[in-house]
């Protein structure tokens, strides 16, 4: 079974936009709950400064007691743009966290094993 909600939603009357994707599913071994989570905010801007590397965090955690993963990734950066002749600076905020929940004890799959 799986169930997926998307929603988008503009902020600071229409300068910015934020968009959302959850996605819930269950199988045999796992249950999965993933967020995405997309942040666009744009504002007009004399000269362009300059452009640095996104920043990017990874946390990963692992319960090994509750059977439960997590992971999760934020980056954070922006761009330019020119429309209409108008310089845009473009700020982005991405989030994904994903959240598995194993229903056995045995976490992976088995391995054949050959001995030679």
């Amino acid at each position: 079974m799986r169930d997926i909600f998307h929603k988008t939603k503009e902020i600071l009357k229409g300068r910015g936009k934020i968009i959302t994707i959850h996605e819930h599913a269950q199988d045999k071994e796992c249950i999965s709950d993933v967020c995405k989570n997309f942040i666009y905010l744009a504002q007009e801007t004399d000269h362009e400064d300059a452009l640095h590397a996104p920043q990017v965090h990874i946390r990963k955690f692992f319960d090994s007691l509750n059977r439960d993963e997590k992971f999760s990734m934020r980056v954070k950066g922006f761009f330019y743009v020119n429309r209409n002749r108008r310089l845009i600076k473009v700020c982005y905020y991405h989030t994904l966290k994903i959240l598995l929940h194993w229903k056995s004890a045995i976490i992976s799959p088995k391995k054949s094993v050959t001995m030679a």
